[in-house]
């Protein structure tokens, strides 16, 4: 690999992994109120933890990798809203 793609990936990697562990963050706090009834900050949690995922799965495909860590945590995010429309 030519020096400046190498960069390029592991740069791409990096970002990759904070928006990761931003969205995995945002659906932890989410779970959190959801517990405690507060259905509507819980829904805005997710929908930040939705657009940081997407974010990492359009790095996930620049690097030509599989996702699936990421794709996990989107099923997570899609599981909770599920559960928060039940409630409401």
């Amino acid at each position: 690999m030519i020096p400046e793609d190498v960069r390029k990936s592991e740069m791409l990697n990096t970002e990759k992994k904070m928006l990761r562990l931003k969205a995995e963050e945002k659906k932890k706090v989410a779970h959190k109120k959801f517990q405690t009834g507060d259905f509507k900050g819980a829904k805005l949690d997710l929908i930040d933890a939705r657009q940081l995922i997407q974010e990492a799965l359009q790095k996930v495909r620049a690097l030509g990798e599989r996702g699936v860590s990421e794709r996990t945590i989107q099923d997570d995010i899609e599981a909770l809203w599920r559960k928060i429309l039940a409630k409401e």
